[in-house]
Formats: C-alpha cells, sequence, structure tokens
C-alpha cells in the first residue's frame, strides 16, 4: 500500500530516476541511458494498427514454437500464451490489411508452424521437421577467399549504382540470424549522389572520401520489437549480422561498401539524417555506409593471428 501511495504521489518516472543514482553517472552515460529511454517511450504509443509491428512478433512468437516443435521431446500443451500471442497478432494483420499477409512470406511461414502446433494438440505427434543435410553452394576455401577479398573502399568511380542493385543486396540481409528470428533491420538508402554526399557530412567518419558518392545507407533496427532496457543491445548485434551478409554481396557485385560509425553522432546530425532519410523515430540508427564502384583496391590489410583470436578449452 505505502509502495503504491507513494508511486502516485511522486510518479514512477521520478522514483526511477532516483533509484538509478543518475548523479554518480558519467555525462556520457547518461546521454546513452536517455536515448534507450526514449525509446522506451516511443514503444509505449499505439502502434497497434500498424501490420509491420505485429509482422516483427508473428516472428518472435512463430520462432518461440518452432524451438518447442524441433525438441526431441515435444509433446502437447506447451506454450499456449505463446500461441494466444501468436493468434492474436495473425488476426490484428488481416484486419489491418488484408493484402500485407500476401506480401511477406515470413506470415505464411508462422501460419504453417501454428498449423503443425495445431495437429500437435489434436493428434498428440507431428511429421519430422528435419530437412535432409544439404551440400555446401560452396567450399570454405572459396568462401573464405571472398571474406578476404572484402574492401572498404573510400575512393569511387564516377558511376551511379542501380536501385535494382541496392535491392540484391537488401535481400541478403534478413538470411542471417537475428534475435527470435524478427527480422528487425530496415535499410534507408538513396542512390542519388548528391542526397548521398549530404547524408555523408553527417557522419564524423566521413572523411577521406571521394567527391562522387553514390549511395548512402543506413543501418536501422525497428526497436519496437525489443524489451528494453533489457534488451538494448540486441538492436546492433541483429543489425551487424545483416549488415555483414551485405558487405560480402556487395563484393559478389563488383561494389565495395564502407561502415561509418554513428556512435559520436549529436543530436543535429541525427535529426538530418532521419529527415533526409525518412527514418520514423522508432528505428534506431546503428550506423551507416557509402556503397559504391571502387575506383581501385586498396591493398590487403593484415590481421592478428589466429593465437590472439581464439582460446581452445579442454
Amino acid at each position: 500500500m505505502i509502495k503504491k501511495l507513494i508511486i502516485k504521489i511522486f510518479g514512477r518516472k521520478l522514483i526511477e530516476l532516483v533509484r538509478s543514482k543518475p548523479f554518480l553517472i558519467n555525462g556520457r552515460y547518461r546521454e546513452i541511458i536517455s536515448e534507450v529511454d526514449s525509446y522506451s517511450e516511443i514503444i509505449k504509443r499505439n502502434y497497434g494498427n500498424d501490420p509491420e509491428l505485429s509482422t516483427l512478433l508473428v516472428r518472435k512468437f512463430a520462432h518461440i514454437i518452432d524451438k518447442g516443435l524441433h525438441r526431441k521431446d515435444v509433446e502437447p500443451g506447451h506454450s499456449k500464451s505463446i500461441v494466444t500471442e501468436l493468434k492474436r497478432h495473425l488476426k490484428l494483420i488481416d484486419k489491418i490489411d488484408r493484402n500485407f499477409n500476401n506480401n511477406d512470406e515470413s506470415i505464411l511461414w508462422a501460419k504453417e508452424k501454428l498449423r503443425i502446433y495445431n495437429q500437435l494438440q489434436q493428434e498428440g505427434n507431428i511429421e519430422k521437421l528435419e530437412e535432409i543435410t544439404k551440400i555446401p553452394v560452396i567450399d570454405f576455401n572459396t568462401f573464405f577467399q571472398l571474406i578476404k577479398s572484402r574492401r572498404s573502399n573510400r575512393q569511387f568511380l564516377v558511376k551511379n549504382v542501380s536501385e535494382d542493385k541496392i535491392k540484391q543486396l537488401a535481400e541478403t540481409v534478413n538470411w542471417a540470424s537475428s534475435s527470435c528470428n524478427k527480422q528487425p533491420i530496415k535499410l534507408f538508402a538513396t542512390v542519388n549522389p548528391t542526397l548521398a554526399k549530404k547524408c555523408l557530412k553527417q557522419c564524423k567518419g566521413g572523411t577521406g572520401f571521394s567527391e562522387f558518392i553514390p549511395t548512402f545507407v543506413a543501418f536501422c533496427a525497428d526497436m519496437r520489437g525489443y524489451y528494453l532496457p533489457e534488451e538494448m543491445y540486441l538492436p546492433a548485434i541483429d543489425v551487424s549480422l545483416g549488415s555483414q551478409n551485405l558487405f560480402l554481396a556487395a563484393s559478389g557485385l563488383g561494389l565495395s561498401g564502407s561502415g561509418l560509425s554513428w556512435a559520436l553522432k549529436d543530436k543535429i546530425e541525427e535529426k538530418n539524417i532521419r529527415e533526409f532519410l525518412n527514418i520514423p523515430d522508432y528505428y534506431q540508427i546503428i550506423f551507416n555506409a557509402v556503397i559504391g564502384y571502387a575506383e581501385k583496391d586498396y591493398i590487403q590489410p593484415t590481421r592478428k593471428p589466429l593465437k590472439n583470436t581464439l582460446q581452445l578449452t579442454s
């Protein structure tokens, strides 16, 4: 009773502020905490009529069910609350935009998991979900050579990158692992060299580049799919996993991508990038990149030895 009364008088936010002892935290850390907290406030807004939000959660809940279905000791009766949430968000999507279902194959995948789950509840067993192990498309040495061929070039030919090429690269990002299969990564890009250069000027690491900047990409995470602050690091991990696919794929298309840290951005730079590329406030900008046809390849840099990378324990 006393706790509820204190919260009612002073407000939960003030209580949490005092409990966190902000006066003991370095100013830069306070800024980071404030930024994460701002996404928490944004997420609380009513996004109930957004099929993209429901699809994030559909993937998440279907993934949880899928993990259970693949267990060797799978049996009926589990994950009822997860299934309830999955059904609720599938209904929301159908109610908001029935055509949305036809444009996202992950929704069909989720519905198939729900069908198998229901079969388990009704019949007590399900068909095998495993596939025959596939022969790798390329061997390790070929893949490793592709990895080593990737460069972060900063001097580009005066040659535009087509929208089709960027679409090809964007196709690769969701095939990386992501937490609970949410696939929260979204790319906000421009192939307009004038706008690309304008965006580059907002990045503190954007020095030493050629005058011609073919493409600029902001790698973002949909923060509505995360529990904050507990999962505050996951957006960066999810986006980074997907971006590595894109950079390797760029090499396969004869393109070069150079990442740009966003850690030292200020409020004006953040505001400008969002305005230039129309990035909604519920997307966190993790980092940015420029992509183009390299004027020349840089000499291959050396890497630290394996002994400084791996420690095996018996």
